[in-house]
């Protein structure tokens, strides 16, 4: 069981992404790069990932810098698009 789940946007399938990729917990998300984390898993699968994958790696990442807050307007992965 890991705690990636309590993020918004990351279920059981998203955090076994992570997981393969080695991110395991939510603090081993913090101070990474989103897109970092989304070419790793690209290559991991050996193809590109849908951009959808990278915008919750965007709010993953912020959700593990600031102690699991997020700004009103960025509580959905879809906030976090291009």
């Amino acid at each position: 069981m890991t705690d990636l789940t309590k993020i918004p946007g990351i279920g059981k399938n998203m955090a076994q992404h992570l997981q393969n990729i080695g991110y395991t917990t939510i603090a081993s998300l913090a101070g990474q790069d989103p897109e970092e984390i989304y070419l790793r898993d690209c290559a991991y699968q050996g193809c590109y990932v849908d951009r959808c994958v990278l915008y919750a790696y965007r709010l993953a990442v912020h959700y593990a810098d600031n102690g699991g807050d997020l700004p009103p307007d960025k509580q959905n992965w879809w906030n976090w698009k291009d």
